[in-house]
């Protein structure tokens, strides 16, 4: 396995909860990694923004959707539809490289989210990547069942390239990876593109719903995920992935163990899922940083040089 030639691999944070001029209700966390490019790329990642919107394509799904519509809002009150608009109007006017969609964009499978959301996207005239969480294609009680994946999942191939849990988009200097959550998992067929990565010279950049349990079980982000959501009996992490949380199975151990491997081009992992910000050490030399919820009007906007 080889390790790119890479000067400096660094992910560094510029600001701390900055709301940008003309964008009042979201909270951009700037970042960036150092990778020696030699032609810079920026990134905005928004997860977790939970849209809710329903009509009478969905009849059956209105009371809940209406329910959640008025759970996902903004500290100051602004439903999260509203801010997904003014997330997008900020991609529209800093016209990064790429938008990445890190899952849970719409709360159910529903037409009318769909729809809205392929509108600003088509409005944000940015290339993107939309991968899903664990909420984008569940409807009422179909989650991650059989029809889940058969009639709910293609609702969203208008915006969404997603096959076998994974998407790649290649550049001359990186390789962005953004990967499906398979129920607190990842697909076998995601750890066989991220291996295969893994062999090559290209710095990776690597986008996961749900966060990686860090090396460290007593990190900071393992602490406050029991804080926030909760533990198992036994102690385990409900919200990551990991030995000591949402234990894997074998695709997603070896998943876990390529990204934990040192000798590997993965420069940095992002993610979202838990709604809370946090950016520390997953493994010595890797920074795993999760974007707070995008209902909240919480994104990354990720700079890399």
């Amino acid at each position: 396995m080889r390790i790119c030639s890479v000067v400096c691999i660094s992910l560094s944070l510029l600001c701390v909860g900055c709301a940008p001029k003309g964008h009042p209700h979201i909270v951009v966390h700037d970042e960036e990694i150092d990778l020696g490019l030699d032609t810079d790329m920026d990134i905005v990642f928004v997860a977790d923004t939970h849209i809710s919107l329903c009509d009478d394509r969905d009849k059956a799904l209105s009371d809940k959707a209406l329910a959640r519509y008025e759970i996902f809002k903004s500290p100051d009150g602004i439903h999260a539809d509203d801010i997904f608009a003014e997330e997008m109007d900020y991609v529209k006017d800093t016209s990064p490289d790429l938008l990445v969609l890190g899952g849970d964009i719409v709360d159910s499978a529903m037409y009318a989210s769909i729809d809205f959301v392929k509108d600003k996207l088509d409005d944000a005239n940015t290339e993107y990547i939309y991968g899903m969480g664990n909420h984008d294609f569940e409807y009422g009680n179909e989650y991650y069942s059989d029809t889940a994946y058969e009639e709910y999942l293609p609702r969203l191939q208008e915006v969404s390239e997603t096959n076998n849990g994974f998407q790649i988009r290649e550049y001359d200097d990186c390789v962005i990876m953004v990967v499906d959550d398979d129920n607190n998992r990842v697909t076998p067929q995601a750890t066989e593109a991220l291996s295969k990565l893994c062999e090559g010279d290209k710095p990776v950049i690597l986008f996961t719903h749900v966060p990686i349990e860090p090396k460290e079980q007593e990190s900071s982000l393992w602490k406050r995920s029991i804080e926030v959501w909760g533990a198992y009996d036994d102690g385990r992490s409900k919200v990551l992935m990991g030995l000591h949380s949402c234990i894997p199975d074998e695709a997603t151990s070896q998943f876990i163990d390529l990204v934990m491997n040192e000798d590997n081009p993965i420069a940095a992992v992002l993610s979202g899922h838990i709604h809370f910000y946090d950016s520390s050490e997953l493994r010595s030399g890797l920074t795993q940083t999760v974007t707070g919820a995008g209902f909240e009007g919480e994104l990354i906007h990720l700079h890399i040089r």
